[in-house]
């Protein structure tokens, strides 16, 4: 008879920790499907990384050919060049992108993504507007 309560009591002791774990497991579970749907289009992670990969390579004809006219006309040689200045070393050293999240302003669609460096120093804010498959702004903060 001990054994027996012995084993009701291990049962009961165990069955809510044992929902529990069910719980955290699901919560998990949801947080890497929020996760994954929280990663923008593959054309849009296409331009991310031609921007950057023209900044880093210092190819400004490549960095305003996705642009809009707009985009084109903003973005001179000379802003182009300082920008490849602070950043293309930074870039080289070695990098990683993480996709922030997607807003939707004044008919665009705007991604942003943080850029953290090898190098270790401060962090960058990149942002991307689109309209009609087309960069609309890139700013990096």
């Amino acid at each position: 008879m001990n054994r027996i309560g012995l084993a009701l009591a291990v049962l009961v002791t165990i069955s809510p920790l044992t929902l529990a774990l069910a719980r955290s497991v699901q919560a998990v579970d949801v947080q890497i499907k929020q996760a994954q749907a929280n990663q923008p289009e593959q054309s849009v992670q296409r331009t991310f990384l031609n921007l950057i990969s023209a900044i880093e390579e210092n190819n400004y004809t490549k960095f305003i050919s996705q642009g809009n006219d707009a985009f084109k006309e903003a973005i001179t040689k000379q802003i182009f060049t300082q920008v490849n200045g602070q950043l293309s070393p930074r870039l080289k050293k070695g990098y990683s992108a993480v996709f922030l999240g997607k807003l939707n302003q004044q008919g665009y669609q705007v991604y942003l993504w943080k850029l953290s460096f090898k190098d270790g120093n401060d962090d960058v804010l990149a942002r991307l507007s689109l309209k009609d498959g087309k960069v609309g702004g890139f700013w990096l903060n």
